[in-house]
């Protein structure tokens, strides 16, 4: 596991452009608020998230954990629009985000909808026929329309600040992963969303390029960006969550805004199960 505390080094601070004046970040209350959400899957003989309700503050990190199939990542897709849902609301500052429709549908997102939310995923999933630089800045100016020197510039700032600049015309498959989720993360924060998801952003990556990731997300959490994150890794969970909810089943069985609290000292027998996976003893052996 990655030995990850709370103070950083070895980056400038990532200071997201807009961050300091964005709403996301200034306003007082929930940025984000789930309620009674569920999800269920076509032919499926129970849902994948049951009536799961929760707010996240303005400029807090809230961390999922939970086992493989507990619903964490179909989580973190329905707040992004990839997933209908079935029952429940999504709202983002007050505002309908999502909501469930007959059929499962989606209402129509318009297309600033689809920029409030950043989502970053553990597989990178950058263009491989376009640059670091092309890749960050295809959203911003196709989508949002937004003006392209502005843009260029804007990426050229990001790409300093996580230590890429000088692979700004270097193709994805020249770089490490953990050079590739760096360019990845850059990509989500130029369109200026109001929060941030990551989900499992170290799973595909080599233990020594995880922390690298890593303090990427601690920067952005110092610099009051909003963000949910799905993680395994216990040690860095503890150091930037705000406060944690465990699922299991499809549901959430243990919450906290005390992550020590939640890690030295869980309340529920399921949490103390989830955690004891994490902890080792070897015990005595035998001769």
């Amino acid at each position: 596991m990655t030995d990850i505390n709370a103070t950083t080094t070895g980056s400038a601070s990532l200071g997201v452009a807009g961050a300091a004046e964005h709403p996301a970040v200034t306003a007082q209350g929930a940025a984000l608020s789930v309620r009674h959400l569920v999800k269920q899957y076509d032919n499926a003989s129970a849902p994948v998230l049951n009536d799961i309700s929760f707010d996240v503050p303005a400029g807090q990190v809230f961390v999922i954990l939970g086992p493989s199939g507990s619903g964490k990542s179909t989580l973190l897709r329905t707040i992004a629009g990839l997933e209908p849902i079935q029952g429940g609301e999504i709202t983002m500052g007050g505002e309908l985000l999502r909501q469930a429709q007959s059929a499962g549908k989606l209402r129509s997102a318009s297309a600033s909808d689809s920029t409030k939310v950043g989502m970053v995923f553990q597989s990178y999933d950058l263009f491989p026929n376009k640059t670091v630089l092309g890749n960050i800045m295809l959203a911003p100016v196709l989508v949002q329309k937004r003006d392209k020197a502005s843009v260029q510039a804007e990426a050229l700032r990001l790409l300093e600040r996580v230590g890429l600049a000088d692979r700004k015309d270097a193709w994805p498959h020249e770089l490490s992963g953990g050079q590739r989720q760096r360019v990845a993360i850059c990509r989500a924060l130029i369109e200026h969303p109001q929060v941030m998801l990551f989900d499992e952003v170290t799973a595909a990556l080599d233990p020594e390029m995880v922390r690298e990731v890593l303090d990427v997300i601690l920067e952005l959490a110092n610099s009051g960006q909003t963000m949910l994150i799905v993680t395994h890794e216990m040690a860095f969970a503890r150091a930037v969550a705000d406060h944690v909810v465990l699922l299991a089943n499809g549901s959430i069985v243990e919450e906290s805004d005390h992550p020590q609290e939640f890690f030295d000292h869980p309340h529920t027998e399921r949490a103390q199960q989830f955690l004891a996976t994490f902890t080792y003893d070897r015990g005595q052996r035998q001769s």
